[in-house]
């Protein structure tokens, strides 16, 4: 399988993972959720969320579901994007150990 992104001139162009965390944060202010009461429905601490928001805490496969739930998405989409991000980050810090 080829996972190679070409631009127009038919360069890689390499793509980054990001932390879903950063999604999270964009959804919830595009449906104009307070902050407060989604971390309030799905059970955590504000300042947790803040973590998530900020890349700086990792959603957990029960908080994937809670969020999945919350949002009316799949939990399992929560779950795969911080599983691609920490797996970049792991390539990432093997490239640099190699």
């Amino acid at each position: 399988m080829n996972n190679q992104v070409l631009n127009s001139n038919g360069a890689e162009i390499e793509i980054e993972a990001f932390h879903p965390g950063e999604l999270l944060l964009e959804e919830i202010e595009y449906r104009q959720i307070q902050k407060k009461d989604f971390a309030k429905q799905i059970g955590i601490y504000p300042n947790n969320l803040s973590l998530i928001f900020a890349g700086k805490r990792d959603i957990s496969a029960h908080l994937a579901i809670k969020i999945g739930k919350a949002l009316g998405t799949s939990g399992e989409l929560w779950y795969n994007m911080q599983s691609a991000f920490n797996f970049q980050k792991a390539m990432q810090e093997e490239c640099k150990n190699a």
